[in-house]
């Protein structure tokens, strides 16, 4: 008999990819001199624009996704169907999305981010020839130095840890699982949750 529970690891996996952003992984929370390695997932990614809103009662901060650049009335009645409020201040910046694999949280991952510091070397390397062809077959490993306004972020494509079969089968195994359960990135601009798509 295993001494860890296949429920002992389920709850200390889930705990820690909550420590490490759960279901997204966000830049800004990459820590100054810390490493976080991912590899891209499937065939799809998302670019579009995002806004943050405050909600009517100010308790909240609420994104509101686009597929193109919104008008100044697109971003207002998307906010009042959301029960947000678009001030002076509120602008729509361009952003990018895929799916990932995040080594350390060991967990698949929206990775959704507008920083050009790390959209332009990303998609540069998988619009190489190389890296296109195979993308399973690289892995990136992105590092932050500063903080807040200061923050400046990098990226380095490495040869990826799927060329070993043993990670590789990980790798696949837990995506194919989210795939099954209908895992659809697209629901971003409508304010869904890509592990959580709504019914038809």
């Amino acid at each position: 008999m295993p001494l860890l529970s296949s429920s002992v690891k389920d709850a200390y996996n889930a705990r820690k990819a909550k420590a490490t952003g759960g279901a997204y992984l966000n830049p800004s929370s990459i820590s100054e001199g810390e490493k976080v390695r991912i590899t891209f997932l499937g065939e799809d990614s998302l670019a579009g624009f995002e806004a943050w809103v405050s909600s009517r009662d100010g308790s909240k901060r609420i994104p509101l996704r686009f597929g193109q650049d919104p008008t100044r009335s697109d971003l207002e009645e998307r906010a009042a169907d959301e029960g947000g409020v678009v001030d002076a201040e509120t602008v729509a910046k361009p952003f990018y999305a895929f799916a990932v694999w995040n080594y350390d949280a060991e967990a698949v991952q929206v990775f959704q981010f507008s920083q050009q510091s790390l959209a332009g070397p990303i998609i540069d390397a998988l619009s190489d020839e190389e890296v296109e062809a195979e993308p399973h077959l690289y892995d990136f490993v992105m590092s932050a130095t500063g903080t807040g306004r200061d923050k400046r972020y990098s990226v380095l494509p490495v040869p990826g840890r799927r060329r070993k079969a043993d990670a590789d089968k990980t790798v696949a195994a837990a995506w194919e699982e989210v795939v099954e359960k209908g895992f659809d990135l697209s629901v971003l601009l409508s304010g869904g949750d890509p592990f959580r798509p709504l019914p038809f």
